[in-house]
């Protein structure tokens, strides 16, 4: 195999697909829930489309995933292999919480964050009914400043354009702080009391935002020194 390493290695055989460029990502994605060929680009922003779908054709040659397809549009699934990545991805989630090299300006996609955020807020503290949350990143290029989160029945999307809905609570802050409190490397009411993260909207829900984000799965994992 062109990709192979020339060993019977468990840890070299398993390589030949999980170390190809991308793939620990898209895995993510997969374990997060993504089941749309969309839904994992928004949370791989950074993949092209065509190689995308060779790495998610992989994966399926592996028995990672099934694909299925109804009404012409496709679905991925992890199998029972793929099932058991989930700790795997989890201990080199933990591994890089602690021992990763730090943010650069380079990796702060505010669209990512927002995508990565929406996925984890404790809808059952959030009100009755709908509720909007606008993000402003105010030092993130126009285009890619404001964000929606929609929060109805137990469900969170994420809005790219205004969702035609007024605004309850509006957050404004920039890019690396929201990041940093995402990561659990600083704390989000020390940011929101240093004005570092600015909420705009009724007392209630200002005092209710800190129980609403549960933040990154590993943002109690403590960072080495």
């Amino acid at each position: 195999m062109d990709n192979g390493y020339g060993q019977f290695c468990p840890v070299a055989l398993a390589s030949e697909t999980l170390a190809q460029r991308w793939m620990p990502l898209i895995v993510r994605e997969l374990c997060a829930g993504a089941t749309r060929f969309s839904e994992i680009r928004r949370g791989v922003p950074g993949i092209r489309p065509t190689l995308l779908k060779q790495r998610l054709d992989a994966l399926a040659r592996a028995g990672i995933i099934n694909r299925t397809t109804a009404d012409g549009r496709s679905s991925y699934r992890l199998t029972e292999a793929g099932e058991e990545l989930r700790p795997v991805l989890t201990a080199i989630g933990g591994w890089g919480q602690r021992w990763a090299r730090d943010i650069c300006e380079q990796d702060l996609d505010p669209g990512w964050l927002i995508w990565a955020m929406h996925r984890r807020f404790n809808v059952a503290s959030m009100p009755k009914g709908r509720t909007v949350i606008q993000v402003i990143f105010s030092d993130a290029p126009l285009h890619r400043r404001d964000f929606w989160l929609v929060h109805k029945g137990g469900v969170v999307d994420v809005c790219l354009k205004p969702p035609g809905y007024e605004t309850d609570l509006l957050v404004c802050t920039r890019v690396r702080v929201l990041a940093e409190v995402w990561r659990g490397l600083r704390p989000l009411q020390s940011a929101i009391r240093g004005g570092d993260i600015r909420l705009t909207g009724p007392s209630e829900l200002r005092r209710a935002f800190p129980n609403w984000l549960l933040l990154s799965a590993y943002a109690n994992i403590r960072r080495a020194s």
